[in-house]
């Protein structure tokens, strides 16, 4: 398969085309790609982004959508769907281990951290499409709905 297919193949996965490509690339990119060019972007800028992104939406979504929690309900929730066990799910959904790019030091069959691509990739849909953006690629990912939004429930990974 070639970049250009495995870089439509994620978009489709997503639920989002990306209107600047490269912000997808980077946030695919590992940073072993750096070791003849520091000036490589890589996917960790991106991941921090997506991990607060990520936060905020469950957030709001648990909050909107469960009155009845209590502070300490609501961050159990929140850290139950943001952990990193439901993001190696969602990277196992996307395939995200056949799309990344790795340097020669790195073997993909022993890198176990693709949980942290699925950050960056929320990252990267938030910098090219904004906030809407991201929540409905989260929404569709985490199959979050509620009465009065339903962000593609059901059409990928189940987490419950």
């Amino acid at each position: 398969m070639s970049r250009v297919e495995a870089l439509n193949k994620i978009q489709a996965s997503l639920g989002y085309r990306f209107k600047n490509i490269k912000h997808l690339e980077e946030a695919l990119t590992h940073d072993s790609n750096r070791v003849n060019d520091r000036a490589v972007p890589t996917y960790q800028r991106l991941e921090f982004l997506g991990d607060s992104v990520l936060n905020l939406v469950v957030s709001d979504y648990i909050f909107r959508n469960h009155p009845d929690f209590n502070e300490g309900q609501l961050t159990d929730k929140r850290k139950e769907l943001t952990e990193a066990l439901k993001q190696v799910q969602i990277a196992g959904k996307l395939n995200i281990r056949e799309h990344i790019l790795f340097g020669q030091s790195v073997n993909k069959d022993q890198f176990s951290k693709y949980h942290s691509f699925v950050e960056s990739l929320i990252g990267a849909v938030y910098i090219d499409g904004g906030l809407d953006a991201a929540k409905q690629v989260i929404h569709r990912l985490w199959e979050l709905s509620s009465n009065s939004n339903t962000a593609n429930a059901g059409s990928s990974c189940v987490i419950s």
